[in-house]
Order: C-alpha cells, then structure tokens, then sequence
C-alpha cells in the first residue's frame, strides 16, 4: 500500500483486505506461483478502486443539482433557473479538486429518432465507451458551464461526459455521485436511456420537490427503476420553501405504497444544509435532513458494496491459499510416512489426471457452460420477441381506437418508452441468468470451485438503447374544410344527378325537393365513407411504421444480446480455464515434491519436514486473516459470483 495516496482514506477493513492480499501475494512469490501472484493483482486493484455509483435522478428543476452540490458542499453542478444540466457529471474521491471533460466527434452525432428519439447524451458517464473518448482537463469552477453547453460543438468535439474529483468524507469509501441530466422529463423517451444505466448503478436517489404530490409518471419511472436496481430512495427537495411538505411527503408514501415502490422517503432543504455548513451550525445541518441522507449513503450503500468487495477478495486469497496448502499437505504426508508415499503418489497421480481433464473440452464445467449458454440464448430470444409481439399488439389496439393525426406524439413517445424498457428488463434478465449461470458452473468445476469469487464485466444496454435507428414519421393529416366541402360537394352532385335522371323519366324535374334531400344526405355519406378512408389509410401508415421500428429494435437487440452472450462465455471460460490451469500447476508440483520425499534419507526428510509444516503455519495464518474479513465463507458451499459495471 505504500505510494497509494487514497490508502489513508478507506475503510479499516478495506485496508485489512489489502493486507490479507499482499500477504496472499508474498506466499505465492515465495512458492514461484506467479498465475496465482496474477490472479491476486487483479484482487488487489478492484480492492484500491472500487466503485459504487449512486446515481440521481429526476424530472427538470426538482433539486437534482442542488441536492448534489449541497451533499458535497461544493458549488459543482449549475443550479441556474434558465439553464439545466445537460450531460451526466460524475463526482468520486480524490485529493484535490478537479475536473476532466469527456469530448466525443461531432460527427458521432447523437442518435436521435424523430419526433421524440433517445439522445445518447442522456446515458449516464458510466455507459461511455473511453477509447472512443478524448479527454481535456478544466477546473472545477468550469464545470457548469460546459455541463450545459453540450450541444455546442467545440473545434469538432461534443460534451459527452464530466468526471470531477473531490477531497470529500462521503466520497472516501470509493462512492461515484452521478448527477444525470433531465432531458425531456420522466415521461418523455429520454428518461429511458437513464433507465438503461440504472442496473449498473449500486443505488438510484430519485428527487423530487415538495411543491406537489408525485405525478403518474414519476410513478410510472420509480416502479421501472425498482426493478432495475435494488437500492432506492426518494428525496422530497426544498422542503424549506414549501410549508405544506409534510402533507406532501404523506401522500407520496402513499403513492409509493399503492404502486408497490418499496423506497424510504426522506426530506431535506438544500439551502438549509449549506447555509449551516457556512455558519457551523450543527443544529441547522440536522434541520436541513442531510445527516440521515449521508447515513443511508455510508450504511446502506457504500457498506454493503464493500462489504461485497472484501467477500471476494477474501474468497480469492482463500482459493490461493487453498492450492498452496494442498500442495505442501501431500508433501507432508509423504514425509511423515515413508511407506504410505507411494499411495499418496498415486494419489496425487489420480488428482493431476483429474486437473487434468478439468483442463480439456470436454470437462463437465465446459459442457455446463455451453449448454447453460445455448439455454440462455434460447429463452432470451423467447423473452424478446414475446415482449416486442406484447407491444405490437398493444399498439395496434391503441392505434385502432384513435387517430393517429391526433395521437401519433403522444404515442411515439409511449412505443419507445416501452420498448426501451423492455429491452432494460430483457438485459437485466441476462444479467441475472448469467450470474447463476456462472454459479452452476462453479458448481460442476467440482469440490474446488467452492471458494471461487467470479465478477462478470457487463456491458451497458443504456447504449443499445440509444443505437436503434428507424423513421417513425406519418404523414397523419387530417382532411381540411376545402377537402371536406368537395368530398360533400362530388357525393352531393352524383346522387342528385343519379336521382334526377330517374325523376326526369317520372315527368320531374332534374333538380326538385326530393333530389336535394337525396343530395344531401349521399354529400353526407360520402364525407364520413372519405373520411372512414383516410383513417383506415392513417392507421394503416402508422402500424406500419411502428412494425419497423420494433423489427429493428428487435434485429439490433438480438445481435447485441448474442455478443453479449459470447462474451460472457468468453470471460466464464477464460476464469475456469485459468482455475483448471492453476489446479494442474499445483498438482503437479505437490506430486515432484512427494515423489522427491519418496526418495530423500531420513535426515532430508525431517529437515524438509519441519519446513513444510513451518510453510503450512504460515499458509494457515493467511486462510485465517481471510477468514476473518469473511467469516460466512466457512461455511459457503458454492461460488460466489458478482457483476460490475463493464
């Protein structure tokens, strides 16, 4: 830990964790492992940065940015009336202040479906791709600015991001406050490209103010984000400012209740938190409700991200430890009984056979993992296109009991709302599956994939969201009160002219009473059978239309899921084949150290004896350190498996 400027700043049992690897580390130098001195690097840089991000969101001006900068005491995020935030800023722990701007090429232009698209820019900073990005570092005071000229291009660059940097308590612990922009509002289709971000997000802060009740689609937000992320917390803002906050607060727990949003709601007052932070006012601070909010951050959240970290870091110096003690127990054993080497020779013999086809393809691990991912890809595309055939159905529905000349915003806003979030619910499933997927193989790895911790680096679907393209756009008008008139106008004429011929045979004249009644009445029929047209035309046009976009959204979205698949493969294959590698290495080497037992004098071997048992203690004393950070992993049957954020 020397060198490490943050070391000073984490939690005790962070910094217990990073001894207990470095202890781990030195073991497997001493005993020239340098697969598991690798493997345990890997260990101890997710243990120096981890990363729990807690993002904030909610609708146009309801405290988001001044919720932010009033936690961090620091003027960060802009808070202007006229202006908003319009790209994702986050804030994590560092020495000093600074700030980096994440530019991306103008011509990678934010993908934008017509009238009512997602804007890329909408996804949060941890969605961002960083080798497609261009770094520039700025100040922190420059920050508001450019957080909210992101539609400028600057010398053929755009704003996609900001990542500022602040020496601040409630940062320590590894905590990445994002403040998200509010484009559009909640119940626009830019809201869905947040809620794409939000199963990466360790806790979502959802904010709104208490000058009134929650609105349907803050309802309609909160129940999605429930879903996709397990930590949530409503924060009621400028409680300060409206006096009947209490009322408010009151019918937005039981709004929350009613829609079957498990939340805490708590109430704070920007302006009162800074105010006491300026003057040292502690009474203040309390008043402001901002101690309770840091409190859920540090207990509920950053504890129990970290408390998941330690576990495996504490798993992986477990799994080490448990391939260094095999090696030296056979090795004793047939130190401490001469007679008994040959069995435990063979033994060993057996066991390297056994590593050994845990090493080839036809492994039983190996055929968990595929027919886990066959199983996987075949309930995705079951689960996508039974969603997409839901929302063509319900649209057709929608679209047969209206006008599209009225309702076509309206609803285009609603299809790619839904079909976003369905495309979140279905990589939120693969997700899942793919954690227990990852559990089974550990399971079918055999007695040595009880201690293995296996993270999986999952991609963002915030950005598959943002990648499907397809022209949406009608041409729904309506008839005008010219084209009205003469639709009328050419029924009128035909049925007085068709009923006039007849009356001119009867002795009347072409145009008489009963001609003009007739007249009418056909004008009439005929303005309602054009008008019965042109809607059955509009309708027509916009099932059309709304059909393409969901067959794209549903060609984009199986290819992205089917690469996303065969990744996952790719990195559960790779993590097994290395813990199969490292068996193999370790059998190997307990079965030469036994054989050399074998053959040694009696002398040589209680000299080497008392080493290996001097080797064991040591061993034991890093098992038990481990043991302590986890003290469940006693009695853990199966592997543990988590993901992160790729």
């Amino acid at each position: 830990m020397a060198g490490d400027p943050n070391a000073a700043a984490r939690s005790d049992d962070v910094q217990r964790a990073l001894s207990v690897v470095e202890l781990g580390t030195q073991a497997a130098k001493a005993y020239d492992r340098p697969d598991l001195v690798d493997r345990l690097s890997v260990t101890r840089w997710r243990l120096a940065d981890p990363s729990f991000h807690v993002f904030v969101v909610g609708e146009f001006k309801q405290g988001k940015s001044s919720l932010v900068n009033a936690l961090l005491n620091a003027p960060v995020c802009p808070v202007d009336d006229d202006i908003a935030t319009a790209v994702p800023t986050a804030i994590h722990y560092g020495t000093e202040p600074s700030a980096t701007l994440l530019l991306k090429p103008a011509e990678d232009e934010d993908v934008v479906a017509p009238t009512g698209g997602i804007p890329a820019t909408s996804i949060p900073a941890a969605s961002a791709h960083p080798d497609d990005l261009v770094r520039e570092d700025i100040t922190v005071e420059q920050v508001a600015r450019h957080v909210t000229e992101a539609a400028s291009p600057r010398e053929g660059l755009r704003v996609h991001s900001v990542e500022v940097t602040l020496p601040r308590k409630v940062l320590a612990d590894g905590l990445v406050v994002v403040d998200t922009p509010g484009v559009g509002g909640l119940g626009s289709a830019h809201s869905a490209a947040t809620l794409g971000a939000l199963p990466m997000a360790d806790a979502v802060i959802f904010v709104t103010d208490a000058s009134q009740e929650l609105t349907a689609p803050e309802l309609d937000f909160l129940q999605l984000a429930r879903e996709m992320c397990s930590k949530l917390l409503v924060v009621l803002t400028k409680v300060d400012f409206y006096p009947a906050w209490r009322k408010i607060r009151d019918l937005d727990v039981a709004h929350l209740a009613e829609h079957g949003v498990r939340a805490p709601v708590v109430c704070v007052s920007s302006a009162l938190r800074i105010h006491s932070l300026r003057t040292n006012d502690r009474e203040l601070n309390r008043e402001s409700g901002f101690p309770q909010l840091v409190g859920y951050l540090q207990q509920d959240i950053a504890a129990n991200a970290e408390k998941i970290t330690v576990r495996n870091a504490a798993s992986d110096v477990l799994s080490v430890a448990s391939l260094l003690t095999a090696q030296f127990q056979n090795e004793r054993q047939a130190l401490e009984s001469p007679e008994g080497a040959a069995a435990v020779v063979a033994n060993l013999a057996e066991l390297k056979e056994r590593s050994n086809q845990l090493r080839g393809g036809a492994a039983k691990w190996h055929q968990a993992l595929s027919d886990g991912i066959v199983d996987l890809q075949g309930d995705l595309d079951y689960e996508l296109r039974a969603r997409l055939r839901e929302v063509t159905k319900l649209a057709d529905d929608a679209i047969d009991n209206s006008d599209p000349a009225e309702t076509w915003d309206d609803f285009q806003a609603w299809l790619y709302r839904r079909v976003a979030a369905d495309i979140i619910h279905t990589y939120t499933s693969l997700h899942q599956r793919a954690q227990e997927l990852a559990l089974r193989v550990a399971e079918s790895f055999g007695e040595d994939g009880g201690e293995m911790a296996v993270e999986l680096d999952l991609a963002n679907p915030a950005d598959v969201v943002a990648a499907v393209e397809a022209d949406t756009s009608i041409k729904a008008e309506k008839m005008g009160m010219s084209s009205q008139g003469l639709a009328a106008l050419r029924g009128s004429y035909g049925g007085m002219l068709m009923f006039g011929m007849l009356g001119r045979v009867a002795g009347l004249g072409l145009i008489n009473p009963a001609t003009v009644v007739i007249g009418l009445f056909l004008g009439r029929k005929a303005l309602r059978d054009e008008k019965e047209r042109q809607l059955a035309m509009r309708r027509s046009q916009a099932k059309q239309a709304h059909r393409k976009y969901t067959d794209e959204v549903g060609f984009v979205v199986g290819k992205d899921a089917r690469d996303t698949l065969r990744r996952i493969q790719r990195q559960l294959r790779d993590f097994f084949a290395g813990r199969a590698d490292e068996l193999h290495r370790s059998t190997t080497d307990a079965m030469a150290a036994a054989q050399k037992a074998a053959r040694s004098d009696k002398a040589t071997r209680q000299t080497r004896l008392r080493d290996v048992r001097a080797e064991l203690e040591r061993i034991a004393q890093v098992r038990a350190q481990a043991l302590e950070l986890a003290p469940e992993l006693r009695r853990a049957p199966a592997a543990a498996s988590a993901s992160r954020p790729a």
